[in-house]
This record gives structure tokens, sequence and C-alpha cells, in this order.
């Protein structure tokens, strides 16, 4: 019997008891042939959520850390019934493989409407999280693989799957919220188009600033914002608008780099915080999306509700759990 935890926990738990499935289901490897199956499956099972193929490949074999040795897709008569995606974190940003060699992630994971409580789910964490044992793992955290995700965590509307993780010893361990916008009703106020920078100045970035805008990114900010700004010059010109004073970097803000309809991420040197730079720079970046044809923007896996309560056109706010579960 589980024990502990919220109450908020508790009623979540109580929802998904395990029973086990009786039939025949075989558990194997992702294969790169699944994912158009994986992917509808997924857009299906996951109601509050639209998933390209684009999307499943970055998270997978685009990503440098993936191995599919850490997933496990569940067919019934082959048929493809549930996926679960893990990875650890074995090569890039390099910066953080040593400190994180010791955590897991799970990226995705569903079951068919007709498949559930059968056991499926618990099927696959216990394959992978006996992987993860056999590999070093101490902690499994659900879904802040920063990089190469889809989720910072799990939304809470999902309530069978926020149940069975906590009826496997997965507890609450961070909050995150998406803001998601309709740039048809977004326009910038006034407050912010009569901002005066005093002295600085904002501008898209140059293709041949790759190296050295990165390289700030990732010391100011983290490998993992250095990342994400890298990708941002895959596009010409790059999705990257900059903040600066007198040839000096302040702040940065990315746009439709990892996906075509996020935003972020963005970011002001703590010493030039309080002058409306960021505000600045996140209006710039929406407008590009705006202008560059993108109907909705989505400012993911963030703390700062505030902030972006200024921006016109939010139409829905989602809320994530960060789960974690210590290995014995």
């Amino acid at each position: 019997m589980h024990s502990g935890g919220t109450p908020e926990e508790a009623q979540l738990r109580d929802k998904n008891p395990d029973r086990p499935y009786e039939n025949m289901v075989e558990l194997r490897e992702l294969k790169r042939n699944d994912l158009r199956e994986i992917r509808a499956l997924a857009n299906h099972c996951m109601s509050r959520d639209s998933i390209t193929d684009a999307s499943l490949e970055r998270i997978t074999f685009s990503d440098p850390n993936f191995s599919p040795e850490l997933t496990a897709v569940a067919l019934e008569r082959n048929e493809i019934v549930g996926c679960m995606v893990g990875v650890r974190r074995t090569r890039s940003p390099e910066e953080s493989v040593e400190a994180q060699k010791e955590v897991g992630w799970i990226k995705l994971f569903f079951v068919s409407e007709g498949h559930r409580r059968k056991g499926i789910a618990s099927r696959m964490l216990s394959e992978l999280e006996g992987k993860f044992k056999s590999s070093g793992v101490k902690e499994v955290r659900i879904a802040d693989f920063a990089g190469w995700t889809l989720f910072s965590g799990v939304d809470l509307m999902y309530q069978e799957a926020v149940g069975f993780l906590l009826s496997r010893g997965f507890r609450k361990a961070e909050e995150a919220v998406d803001y998601e916008i309709d740039l048809l009703d977004f326009y910038v106020p006034k407050i912010v188009a009569d901002i005066k920078l005093e002295g600085a100045t904002v501008r898209k970035a140059e293709p041949g600033e790759k190296g050295r805008f990165t390289k700030w990114a990732a010391e100011v900010f983290s490998p993992f914002w250095g990342f994400e700004a890298s990708e941002a010059f895959k596009f010409d010109p790059p999705k990257l608008w900059i903040g600066e004073e007198a040839e000096k970097t302040l702040g940065f803000s990315v746009y439709s780099a990892l996906e075509p309809h996020w935003f972020g991420p963005i970011g002001v040197d703590p010493n030039s915080r309080k002058r409306g730079l960021g505000s600045v720079l996140l209006f710039n970046s929406l407008v590009s999306m705006k202008e560059e044809g993108q109907r909705m923007a989505v400012i993911p896996w963030t703390e700062h509700l505030f902030f972006y309560t200024q921006v016109p056109g939010v139409k829905r706010i989602r809320h994530y759990w960060i789960m974690e579960k210590q290995l014995e």
C-alpha cells in the first residue's frame, strides 16, 4: 500500500489502481518505422496535444542522447497499443553529462484508451526502470529533459497519467506552465512600444554570430540555453533577437527554433534587468512569429507567471507537474 503525500496526490493516486493484464502483450524497442503509427496513436491518446512527425523525430532519433534500448513499445497482435520513451544524458550538452549521469528521464508515455488499466504502462515502466538501474541511474524524472523534450512534465488534466505515476512511487518535484497565445489577437501594447532602453538597442542576430553568441548564452545562463540558442542559427536569418549596449550583449530571445510555434528561451543578464529589455525582446520575437505566419505561439516550461500576463491573446494556460522517483 502506498502511503504519504499530499491529499491532492492521494486523490489522484486512488483514481488509478493497477490491475494485471491477462492477454499477451509484447514489449520491444522503438524502431524508426514505428514513428508514424506512434505519432497517430499519441495524438488520439493525448487529447490536449498535437504531435507532429518532426517533433517525434526530434525527441527520439535526432536526439544525440537517444538510445532505443531505453524505449518500450507495447504490441498486441502486432498492433501498437502503448509506448514509453526514456533517455539518459550521455552526449549533449557535453558540459552536463557528468553532473546528470545518475539521472534518467521519461519523455513520453501513453497507452491506447481501450488498453488502459491492464498493466501495460506498469510493464513498460518496470522495463525502463530496470535498464536505468543497470546503467547506474538513481533518479527518474518526468519529463524535463532540456533540449529534446515535448513537455516540461505531466499536464494535470491527464489525471490518469498523474495517478499512475503517483501509484508507482513518483512525486511532484516542481511545477511549470505553458502559455498559449492566439497571434490573431496579439498586438504590442502602448506601454511596451513606449519603452526607452536608455542606450541599449535590439536587433536580429546575424548568421556569423553563432559561435560567439551561443558561447555567451551558455556561460551566462546554462549549456541548455546555449544549445537552444544555437538551434536558432539553423535558419537564415537566425530566429533570435539580441539586446546589446556598446557591443556588449545584454540579453536574447529565441523563437521557432525547436518547434515552429514555440517561443523561448529568453534571458537578460542579471545586471541589465528592470529596464524593460526583456519585454522588448519578448514582443519583438512574437511580432516575428506573427509576421512569419504562425497562428499560435506557445511559451513553454516557465515559472514566470506575471511576466507573460502582459501579452495580449493568451487563450490557455497549461499546468504541469515535473515528477521524480528515487530508484532503490
